[in-house]
Parts: structure tokens; C-alpha cells; sequence
């Protein structure tokens, strides 16, 4: 097939594409936000520096497209070339036989002026909390069901957004559930997985924006700082706002918290290293799909503590198993009180360990690109 995939530069992305590399397919990538390439999606065929201005830019415009996104998108095309316009321009070009979009709102709503004109096939893979969250609110609900009607195929990282995605009007054909950046090398992580006894890391995820709640875990984690003693804790990916308090936390105590920032963050097998080094890690939102840090510490041998909005975690989490669900992410009593049973359990951590070693097989790489690749071929087989 010749495959467009419409997506954002993440390495999620990149590692999800790169699961088609010598699979036969013709594969070209655009990016409505006209990111540069991912280093490596630099073997696909794609399309970069396409945007231009139409009139120089207008003061207020930002202002505009905030307050008022419906007018805004109603004159964006007499100020500048808009993505919508140059996939109809890239697909009469290419002529696909399928689209796949990675992610619904920057990159998906675009391909809805494309539809129209273009004779593809349609598939859409729902990441994070493009449907969970968005879903209810007014200026998306409308643009969701319009896209979900006119899907033909659907991917999802988990069980939740499956149901949410035919209650809003998809009738196409689900594909499965997947990890949304496909799976891992087990074999070649091994040598970053550090013995039970090695492990006095504590790690968080450091997102705190309108769905990341990194704030009550520094502040759940300040509350017991004295059953801290002889841990190290990083907080990865860390906004300005959990810098801050970080900073704060480290003067009024005796706790040492290490972090790096959003923009600055290190590389995916450095992260991973760290995973394979925590005894415990923790993500905790309001809103999200499967994080892939939650497998990413599944596989890696951290014992997870994880958010669990609209039940989607529970898909890899047995509850007091092999790791503990926050059930409010809001509550720092309840984070900082999972936070006291996983480390004052050993017997616990060592049964997760197990529970968890047997579930990533199920995240291999290979087994993963298998199924996926499978599903790619039934597409094929309907064109």
C-alpha cells in the first residue's frame, strides 16, 4: 500500500511508523504543524517546510484563534497556506490508498476538508486524551463526531476509547488495541534493569498542565519526607510550575529532588535507564490514554503507581497487584500513602516484579510489529 501518515514528531510516532519499515509498503509522512522530521522517520518519504504566509502576520491573531477558533479558522486560509490546504494539494499528488492519522486534534481535524475530495481509506489511532478528554468539550465535540462518521478504521491504546469512539459515531472497524508507540526490544533493555536490591530511585512524571498532576505527588511525597531517608527521587520531564516547587521543596527540606525540564529532556533509552533503575514510579493526570510511561516502567521492573482516568489503566493494573491505581489524582493522602505501602512492602514489589516480567512479553517488539503489521494486511485486503 501506499500509506500517508499524518502525525506529530514525537518519538512515539516515529517508533510506531518505523514498525512498517521494510514491510513493503510505500510510506510518506506529513505533519500539519510542519515540525522538522524526526530523526528517525528520515527513511519515509516526507513532506517539511511547507507552510507559508499569505499576508505578513497580523497583531491579535493568537489572540483571535484562543478566544474565537471558529472565526479564526474561517479566515486562516486568506493569511496563510493551512494544513488542510496542502494535504488536499499532497493527497490529489499522491493519491493514497490509505491515510492513518496519529492523533486527533492538530493533526486529524485537517483531513476532514481532504475527505471530500480524496477517494482513501481512513484510519485514525486515538492517543492520550484526544477522545476522553476533549470529547465534552464545545469547540471539539463537533469536529470529533465529524471525523469518527467519516472513519474507516480505528487503532486505540486501550479498551476505553474503543466504546467512547462508537458512542460518538464511529462505525468503521476497530483494528485492536496497541501500544501507541508499538513495542520493545526486551532483549536489548535487559542489560538497563538493575536488581530489586539496587533500586533506592523514586521517579515521577513531571507534566503539570491541564491534565498532568505532578504537584500533589511533590506535595504527597513532602509529607513523608522522613520515610524518605536513603532514596534518590527525579522527577523527569518536569514544567516550570513542578520546577518551582521543586525548588521549594528542596529549601524547606531535607529532601534532594533531581529533575530535568520539558525541554531539555533527555533521550528515550536514557529514560528508560531510569526506569530500569526506580523502584517505584509514578504518573499521575486527570486525563490520558495508556501512557507509555506506564509500560515503560512494566517492563523496566518499576513498580507503577498510576492515575486511572476513566478506568483506562486498569487495562495493565490489577489494583494491590502488580502495581496501585490512584483513584483520585487530585488527593496527595491517597498518593503519598500508596507511595508509604509500595515502599514499605518488599514482598509486594517482588510479586509485581513477576506479575509484570510475564506481561511484557506481551509488549515485545516483534509480537507487537506482528500484529500490527496483520492488521495493516486486513486494511489491505478490503481496498
Amino acid at each position: 500500500m501506499k500509506i500517508l501518515f499524518i502525525c506529530q514528531q514525537y518519538i512515539h510516532a516515529a517508533r510506531w511508523i518505523g514498525q512498517l519499515k521494510d514491510s513493503g509498503n510505500d510510506i510518506y509522512v506529513f505533519d500539519c504543524l510542519d515540525a522538522p522530521i524526526h530523526e528517525d522517520l528520515k527513511w519515509t518519504n516526507y513532506t517539511t517546510n511547507w507552510s507559508k504566509r499569505k499576508l505578513p502576520y497580523l497583531k491579535g491573531e493568537d489572540w483571535l484563534k484562543k478566544h474565537f477558533p471558529k472565526l479564526f479558522y474561517l479566515i486562516e486560509p486568506f493569511l496563510k497556506l493551512t494544513a488542510a490546504d496542502k494535504l488536499v494539494e499532497l493527497i490529489k499528488v499522491l493519491k493514497p490508498d490509505l491515510v492513518h492519522s496519529l492523533e486527533m486534534q492538530s493533526q486529524t481535524y485537517h483531513l476532514l476538508k481532504a475527505k471530500k475530495i480524496g477517494d482513501f481509506k481512513w484510519a485514525y489511532s486515538s492517543w492520550g486524551s484526544d477522545l476522553y478528554f476533549y470529547q465534552n468539550q464545545k469547540n471539539h465535540q463537533h469536529q470529533i463526531k465529524k471525523v469518527l462518521s467519516n472513519l474507516d478504521y480505528l487503532f486505540t491504546d486501550n479498551s476505553r476509547d474503543i466504546n467512547s469512539a462508537i458512542k460518538l459515531g464511529f462505525k468503521g472497524q476497530s483494528m485492536g488495541v496497541f501500544p501507541g508507540g508499538g513495542g520493545y526490544d526486551l532483549k536489548k533493555l535487559q542489560p538497563l534493569i538493575k536488581p530489586f536490591a539496587d533500586r533506592k530511585l523514586i521517579l515521577i512524571k513531571g507534566y503539570h498542565h491541564w491534565a498532568g498532576r505532578a504537584l500533589p505527588v511533590l506535595n504527597a511525597l513532602k509529607s513523608i519526607k522522613d520515610s524518605l531517608k536513603g532514596y534518590k527521587i527525579y522527577v523527569y520531564a518536569a514544567h516550570p510550575v513542578v520546577v518551582e516547587r521543586i525548588c521549594q521543596i528542596n529549601k524547606e527540606t531535607n529532601l534532594k529532588i533531581d529533575y530535568s525540564q520539558r525541554q531539555n529532556e533527555f533521550s528515550h533509552s536514557e529514560l528508560l535507564s531510569k526506569f530500569g533503575q526506580a523502584k517505584i514510579a509514578v504518573g499521575n493526570s486527570v486525563s490520558d490514554g495508556i501512557p507509555n510511561t506506564l509500560l515503560e516502567a512494566i517492563i523496566m521492573g518499576a513498580f507503577p503507581i498510576q492515575s486511572n482516568p476513566g478506568d483506562v489503566s486498569k487495562d495493565y493494573i490489577k489494583d494491590g497487584i502488580n502495581g496501585f491505581l490512584i483513584q483520585n489524582p487530585e488527593d496527595e493522602n491517597e498518593i503519598a500513602s500508596k507511595i508509604l505501602c509500595a515502599l514499605n512492602d518488599e514482598n509486594l514489589i517482588k510479586k509485581a516484579q513477576l506479575e509484570n516480567k510475564n506481561l511484557a512479553q506481551k509488549l515485545e517488539y516483534l509480537y507487537i510489529q506482528k500484529e500490527v503489521l496483520k492488521a495493516y494486511k486486513t486494511i489491505q485486503s478490503q481496498l
